[in-house]
């Protein structure tokens, strides 16, 4: 593993990646199931974890891991709130909505602050100015140490942000949107930002001069990066994944880019997964990705994409260059 000081996030060491909570070992209704796969999470040097409101039992879980193991001055803890535009959320980006969500989760992750607090979804419709007052509210009252968003676009960020400053209040420490070799195609969940893309040079412009932390979600495509489905094997796509990745990802251009990584990756007896992370890790941008192996293999051939040679990594990069 990799570990990053960056006092701006956190004042512990970052893991590089970032272990995301949202899968089914610790969604389970099984506490000593979650705990199993965190502890190997843990082991294999996973210091930051990503957990959400909207993940069922995923904060729950986390936290009854948590307050066992007396290891909360050693993670850093990054929850989501606040998700409008969600298909089946009712929630409303409000300074109300935030401050009620941010106080269940906390009590639910057993904790008292979370180092970064990110707001799950935007509503273009709504102002920044009362949304950066009650972050900095929060902050001030020690239920948070920094904040972020997720599914911004760069223009709500800069907008908030210039509020801050103006004003002398923190600004949005971390952005969150999708960003993976692969380009999402079809957003089933509404309201998700993606940077993957030849429509997002913009953006990833944008993300590259600023260095504003990436926390990357599907960072491996929702699964369809992971090397379960061969685009030249016999089984059809809805036998080896699930119908999310297949409605966000599946398109030819995709299932080109995952062959060019599964040829490179068989060439180097690598993991298909290891070579698309991987790519994601050989960007610009300053990213930090969100990845959610649940199998001590899978760990390591997710971490193994932090240590390849610098010449592969540039082989690797140039499966597909963005505009």
């Amino acid at each position: 593993m990799q570990y990053i000081t960056d006092e701006k996030l956190s004042e512990k060491p970052l893991s590089r990646l970032v272990y995301g909570t949202a899968n089914g070992h610790i969604l389970s209704d099984d506490a000593a199931e979650a705990a199993d796969c965190l502890d190997a999470a843990l082991q294999a040097g996973f210091t930051v974890f990503d957990t959400a409101r909207s993940y069922g039992n995923a904060e729950e879980n986390f936290g009854k891991w948590l307050a066992k193991g007396n290891r909360r001055e050693e993670l850093t803890l990054v929850d989501k709130g606040c998700n409008p535009g969600q298909g089946g959320s009712t929630d409303e980006l409000t300074a109300g909505c935030i401050r009620q969500q941010i106080t269940v989760s906390l009590q639910k992750l057993q904790t008292d602050y979370t180092d970064l607090y990110v707001l799950h979804r935007d509503d273009p419709s709504m102002p920044v100015e009362p949304i950066i007052e009650e972050l900095n509210a929060l902050k001030a009252e020690g239920k948070l140490r920094h904040f972020g968003v997720s599914n911004w676009s760069m223009a709500r960020i800069e907008k908030a942000n210039a509020y801050a400053q103006s004003h002398g209040l923190e600004t949005i420490r971390v952005s969150s949107p999708a960003y993976s070799l692969a380009e999402m195609v079809h957003d089933p969940w509404g309201r998700s930002i993606t940077i993957s893309g030849a429509g997002q040079a913009a953006e990833r412009a944008a993300y590259t001069a600023t260095q504003l932390p990436v926390f990357a979600y599907s960072a491996l495509g929702r699964g369809y990066l992971s090397g379960k489905f061969d685009p030249d094997g016999t089984l059809p796509i809805d036998r080896c994944i699930s119908w999310a990745p297949i409605a966000e990802y599946d398109c030819p251009e995709n299932r080109r880019r995952l062959k060019q990584a599964k040829q490179l990756a068989d060439r180097e007896g690598l993991a298909v997964s290891t070579v698309c992370l991987a790519w994601l890790l050989a960007q610009p941008q300053n990213i930090y990705p969100i990845v959610s192996p649940g199998s001590d293999t899978h760990m390591q051939q997710t971490v193994e994409a932090l240590s390849l040679p610098s010449q592969l990594m540039q082989e690797i990069k140039g499966i597909f260059i963005p505009e």
